[in-house]
């Protein structure tokens, strides 16, 4: 979390007049015992070592310090203890350094350290311990006590202070659990380094120093590989759960989540190249979806294009390693850079983006399950688009293109629920029945009448609104759904329809005559209007009123007329 003005000069206040009066006070006033400068060195270089070799469990990072400077402080006290404490501070820090305020940070930690230091002492000399004892059962009882005590006191100081800062963190959490975990382990390191340092001198450190930092790299490696395990375990189930999503937006809208759950990262961009052209098809940034509008030069003249062209991935820890060839899209604060290539077809269709404002951010391992993850992406969109393309084959008439009656009635049942959450909208069906068409097919032939199908089919698409839906009911039998629109408003667009088909001239190829000449030939149709709810609450009850006012009162009146339902 960052900190805020006030809280930077609470920092600085709290080190100037108590972090460095108790510095002095653990020097002066506790107990402390002549120093070996050649056993102190060593200490110095372990505590470091130890301290720039974490690892992690789960969100946890897990410091072994300690094994360390419970030794020194069961040897020489307090005021050494902490002078090694205050320097094991640096390979922390040196984890998070391109924080901005990193300098307030060191202050804190200092500050926080030396307090630790201080009370875990008072604890330690409380029950009765004696710098330099050689008491098992008073080493054992001093080194758990400061050791229990310097947990805990560092617990209480974080806790109040993200509590101050507006974070609602449960005190004992699982990364304090760890924490004490941790701690249970290395105490008896702690105790055998102060044992063995006593009887054989230098060289106990090497007989546990150098097994002790190789079993702790050895741990962080395994460590390592098993989140990246882990990273690859998940990567794969996400690859399933994409497969699974029917629709090309849901499949990417998967893929956006996932990688941003899986991933350090501050904004994600898919970029696309369609026919040539770049565009960025969706971003995320700070958890919001946003819209970017682009120019394709702007990517074509940046590092993008050049690891598009190459299909190579690639890690940036840092903004200066792409800002000069950065487009324009990318946010001016990101350090951090993970792209990583979309194959589809054998090709390089796009780019995935991953920025974090934090430098060095990402793993080169991440880089690969990124990768993996675009790869599920790319054959997740592939499928979606032949399911699509069978899902419309079977949802159309082949010879006039419209929606067959299996999407009507799929469709009608979308509207239904839709007026049934909403009462107070409308809608309009018009049932459209050409007349006399079966002699056009008695007279012309078949062909001449899919011919004559399939204009009309074309004729009655300029007449559907945005929202409408146009479906081939069977035979030379139309349907049009007219979302939102009025009983009156349908049979005024009914009439108009009506108007454009009896003035309309149909070119045909007349299979019956002799010479098999081109014809024109004029039609009328027939409209039959309803309305939900003024006629009906059901929209399959609507189609039906929409079918009786075709045949009763348009086919049966005289034909090449609309009427409306009447319930009379």
């Amino acid at each position: 979390m960052e900190f805020s003005k006030r809280t930077k000069r609470t920092i600085v206040l709290l080190y100037c007049f108590t972090a460095l009066p108790l510095m002095a006070l653990l020097f002066l006033a506790f107990p402390s015992q002549p120093i070996d400068w050649l056993i102190f060195s060593f200490m110095f270089i372990l505590a470091l070592a130890t301290t720039a070799i974490p690892f992690h469990i789960g969100a946890t990072t897990i410091f072994l310090s300690q094994w360390v400077t419970v030794a020194a402080f069961l040897q020489y006290g307090a005021g050494v203890e902490m002078i090694l404490v205050q320097f094991s501070i640096l390979p922390m820090l040196f984890r998070v350094r391109f924080l901005t305020d990193l300098p307030y940070r060191i202050l804190f930690s200092s500050w926080m350290f030396v307090l630790v230091s201080l009370v875990s002492a008072l604890a330690a000399h409380a029950v009765g311990y004696q710098l330099g004892t050689t008491d098992i059962g008073m080493i054992l009882i001093g080194a758990s006590v400061f050791m229990f005590v310097s947990l805990t006191s560092n617990h209480i100081i974080l806790y109040t202070r993200d509590r101050i800062l507006g974070s609602k963190d449960k005190f004992f959490s699982r990364d304090a659990l760890w924490d004490y975990t941790g701690s249970l382990i290395t105490l008896p390191f702690a105790i055998s380094l102060y044992v063995l340092q006593n009887e054989i001198g230098w060289i106990a450190f090497l007989l546990l120093g150098i097994p002790f930092l190789l079993v702790t790299y050895v741990v962080r490696m395994y460590n390592t590989v098993e989140r990246a395990n882990l990273a690859l375990s998940k990567a794969s189930a996400f690859g399933h759960e994409m497969a699974d999503r029917l629709s090309a937006n849901q499949i990417v809208d998967m893929f956006m989540k996932r990688v941003a759950e899986l991933f350090p990262l501050d904004a994600i961009y898919i970029v696309d190249n369609l026919k040539g052209r770049y565009v960025v098809l969706r971003a995320v940034v700070d958890k919001e979806e946003v819209t970017i509008e682009v120019e394709s030069e702007s990517i074509q003249n940046s590092f993008i294009h050049s690891y598009f062209s190459r299909s190579e991935k690639h890690c940036f820890g840092k903004a200066s390693e792409w800002r000069e060839d950065a487009p324009d899209f990318l946010e001016k604060d990101m350090n951090s850079l993970l792209i990583v290539p979309i194959h589809r077809n054998k090709k390089t269709e796009g780019m995935v983006i991953l920025s974090a404002r934090k430098k060095y951010a990402f793993e080169k391992y991440q880089m690969d399950i990124v990768h993996l993850l675009s790869t599920y992406f790319a054959v997740s969109l592939e499928k979606a688009k032949y399911v699509h393309a069978a899902v419309e084959k079977s949802e159309t008439c082949a010879l006039t293109g419209l929606y067959n009656y299996r999407y009507l009635d799929k469709k009608l049942e979308i509207e239904q629920n839709r007026l049934d959450t909403n009462p107070h909208l409308y809608l309009s069906a018009l049932m459209l029945d050409i007349d006399h068409f079966k002699q056009i097919n008695d007279q012309y032939g078949h062909h001449a009448g899919n011919s004559v199908l399939k204009d009309f089919a074309r004729l009655l698409k300029n007449h559907v609104p945005e929202d409408g839906t146009i479906a081939r009911y069977g035979g030379e039998e139309f349907v049009i759904l007219l979302p939102h629109m009025t009983k009156q408003d349908a049979a005024e667009l009914g009439e108009k329809i009506r108007k454009e088909v009896q003035t309309t001239s149909f070119l045909i190829d007349s299979d019956l005559s002799k010479n098999r000449q081109d014809e024109i030939i004029y039609l009328t149709v027939s409209i039959g209007v309803s309305n939900a709810p003024e006629d009906t609450d059901e929209t399959i009850t609507m189609l039906r009123n929409a079918d009786r006012a075709l045949y009763i009162g348009a086919k049966q009146a005289g034909r090449n007329r609309v009427a409306e339902y009447n319930s009379n």
